[in-house]
């Protein structure tokens, strides 16, 4: 019988971090960003957990090394524990949601992206003139870190990735649309003050369909405040803007609410 005060008599589960970065692409829908090392497979950013190393601390130094993003804070969307989730053994995978804005991505590798044919502004990785080599010496942990290269794509063509990373942004799309449906712009992607076609806009290319006006004016306008101005949106009068009410409150509550509800959301994406 093995002693349960000597942790080293128990097997033990590898832990890893892996990270659904997606992005609403005006005009092409809810994408997810992707990672490739070069000699592998297209895969989500992620790593499995080194020693002392905290969760944030792993999430962070992926998404700096495998995805060129920084000053990113993703929140914890679920834990997958199925014992066979990877052929390599044991592994446990806390899996992250962050979401950006293709600005905040800007230019990828691939020149197809709907990152830059939606009219981002083109940005270096680096910010630099350095090399994408030197950058990523630079910006790595390792000099010897294989450059990554990114590529965004819609949500429902994700069948090159594993099953277990397909399950992974899944579960991420899933709870993402929730927030969206009780909450004005959950992550603020839009500017401080925006009119009620924009916000309606938003959340259609994260419901992945058209919402209807007046029942989504009736959803968020108790969650928004006037701010007296208006903006032009082509032809007619201009409209009304807003911003979010207790904007900090809501993002906090939407954070909440994602690890909160992450449980029940696994469970109704299984068949």
């Amino acid at each position: 019988m093995p002693d349960p005060s000597q942790l080293t008599q128990f097997p033990r589960p590898s832990v890893a971090v892996d990270t659904a970065v997606l992005c609403p692409v005006p005009g092409r829908g809810l994408h997810v960003l992707l990672t490739h090392p070069g000699d592998g497979v297209w895969q989500l950013p992620g790593s499995i957990l080194r020693p002392q190393e905290r969760l944030a601390e792993a999430v962070a130094r992926c998404l700096r090394e495998k995805a060129r993003l920084v000053d990113r804070a993703p929140v914890q969307l679920h834990v997958f524990d199925q014992p066979d989730r990877d052929d390599r053994g044991w592994v446990i995978s806390v899996a992250h949601l962050d979401v950006l804005a293709p600005s905040d991505i800007g230019r990828t590798d691939d020149d197809s992206t709907p990152a830059e044919a939606a009219g981002s502004a083109p940005v270096t990785d680096s910010e630099s003139d350095d090399s994408p080599a030197e950058a990523a010496a630079r910006d790595s942990d390792h000099v010897d870190s294989p450059i990554h290269r990114r590529r965004l794509v819609p949500v429902h063509e994700v069948h090159e990735l594993s099953a277990e990373h397909q399950e992974i942004v899944r579960v991420a799309v899933h709870r993402l649309r929730a927030l969206h449906e009780r909450t004005p712009d959950p992550f603020g992607l839009l500017e401080s003050e925006f009119s009620l076609r924009q916000l309606r806009e938003l959340h259609e290319i994260v419901a992945g369909e058209s919402l209807q006006a007046d029942t989504f004016r009736r959803t968020m306008l108790p969650l928004l405040d006037p701010t007296g101005q208006a903006v032009s949106q082509g032809r007619g009068r201009p409209a009304q803007t807003f911003t979010r009410r207790s904007e900090l409150a809501l993002r906090a509550d939407s954070r909440l609410n994602v690890t909160e509800d992450a449980g029940r959301t696994h469970e109704d994406q299984r068949p």
